[in-house]
């Protein structure tokens, strides 16, 4: 689980290398859950160092668990940014993406990752 302040790596190509979570709806964040990003890094494209945006927590090195009662982590911290609307800002994802994201609601983003762990 994420709290406020804690940094993430976005792994798409819209630009921003770097975010820090500003808000979350129930104080942490976990991984499928939607919180706002402060870019702290950028470089070229969509984003600019200084916005916020929206984004979609992909991975994080806490252990998730599964209804199946399976458990798994990353290695880092990732997420995804995304547009008011709620589809993906880039057009590819450089990782992979949780079976938490077959689902119908992240249909989009599931589309850009190369394939579901």
């Amino acid at each position: 689980m994420l709290p406020k302040g804690a940094f993430l790596k976005i792994i798409d190509n819209s630009g921003a290398r770097l975010g820090q979570i500003i808000w979350t709806r129930f104080g942490t964040a976990g991984a499928g859950n939607v919180v706002k990003v402060a870019i702290k890094e950028a470089k070229g494209g969509k984003v600019t160092k200084g916005q916020m945006k929206k984004a979609v927590v992909v991975e994080t090195k806490y252990p998730t668990r599964r209804p199946n009662g399976a458990h798994y982590q990353s290695l880092r911290n990732t997420a995804v940014l995304l547009s008011d609307k709620g589809n993906p800002l880039g057009n590819r994802l450089r990782g992979m993406l949780g079976l938490e994201f077959a689902r119908p609601r992240w249909k989009r983003v599931s589309m850009l990752g190369k394939r579901l762990f």
